[in-house]
């Protein structure tokens, strides 16, 4: 099974967008990986904002991901792939088209810690923004914790705007 730091070469290759980026989607083994990997920066963040213990909010992570991911696979609707450039992984992605609803959500991206900085989640966004154009979705969200000022910058340099804001007092 590859780590979700090294992960292996793609297996197809779709039209690519910005910077050369293309998302491959990863098999279900590579799934579970990706979600292990990436499950400790975002208990951590969830911990912090919510001033829980690592315990809870590990708790919490995982049952989110159980509800949304039954039985730890993709169901319909949801994408979870590599950010790709030229041949070369650089992070992950996982979104979900409501074409009912006519919504997309993006809950992670993460690109590796030495690709970053070079255009690939912007790249990787505008890729999930096709597709929700192209299953007929209106809107695109997701969610990011304040203390994140870089993914905050992006994403308002992309178009995304804060429509509600979730705020808390430890007492």
């Amino acid at each position: 099974m590859a780590r979700a730091g090294s992960p292996p070469a793609p297996r197809e290759a779709p039209p690519a967008g910005a910077a050369g980026v293309r998302l491959v989607a990863m098999t279900e083994a590579e799934v579970a990986d990706f979600l292990e990997t990436v499950l400790p920066s975002y208990i951590a963040e969830r911990a912090a904002a919510d001033h829980l213990s690592s315990a809870q909010a590990e708790q919490i992570a995982r049952a989110q991901h159980a509800q949304l991911l039954p039985g730890g696979k993709t169901g319909a609707g949801h994408t979870i792939a590599w950010i790709v450039a030229g041949e070369q992984p650089v992070g992950g992605i996982w979104f979900f088209l409501d074409t009912a609803c006519r919504e997309a959500y993006v809950y992670n991206i993460t690109v590796f810690p030495r690709q970053r900085r070079r255009g690939y989640a912007a790249a990787a966004l505008e890729l999930v923004e096709q597709a929700a154009r192209g299953a007929g979705c209106r809107l695109l969200a997701l969610n990011v914790f304040a203390p994140n000022a870089g993914a905050i910058a992006l994403y308002r340099k992309l178009g995304f705007t804060a429509v509600s804001m979730h705020m808390n007092k430890v007492l």
